[in-house]
């Protein structure tokens, strides 16, 4: 029996293509999940914000100066390049809410992906060795 070098090639190189597909996805549901774990902490810390309460100020990498908070209502929250947003803590607990609801959409999606890509592969793999074994017994 001949095999079909063509078809095992091109197997090949789509499971090839499925494992760094799968690594890059892997990776992206890493920093996602990372993400949705800031906020959850984010949320989880609003609750406990009271006026008077000492805390540490971050002032550069790794260092901290003692505050103290004076006011609760409202927060200044970072949207990029050094630019800052004034939010109500209502405001700000929406704002969180929805970015951790939108997340987790992400990283369900991300998940299906991976999943589909993972079955997509061991098919391909066991078809390729299939093939592969086929030929190999047609030698003997």
């Amino acid at each position: 029996m001949e095999i079909d070098e063509e078809k095992l090639s091109n197997q090949l190189m789509e499971i090839e293509y499925i494992r760094r597909e799968l690594e890059n996805y892997v990776n992206a549901l890493n920093s996602l999940q990372a993400t949705q774990d800031n906020i959850a902490r984010a949320l989880d810390g609003l609750s406990g914000l009271k006026s008077n309460n000492d805390i540490l100020i971050p002032y550069a990498q790794d260092i901290f100066i003692k505050g103290m908070i004076k006011e609760v209502d409202t927060a200044l929250v970072g949207i990029g390049s050094g630019i800052f947003k004034s939010f109500s803590f209502k405001e700000l607990k929406d704002k969180l809410e929805k970015d951790f609801s939108e997340v987790s959409e992400n990283i369900n999606s991300i998940a299906s992906t991976i999943q589909s890509l993972q079955e997509r592969g061991a098919k391909l793999e066991e078809e390729a060795n299939k093939l592969y074994e086929s030929y190999q017994s047609s030698l003997r």
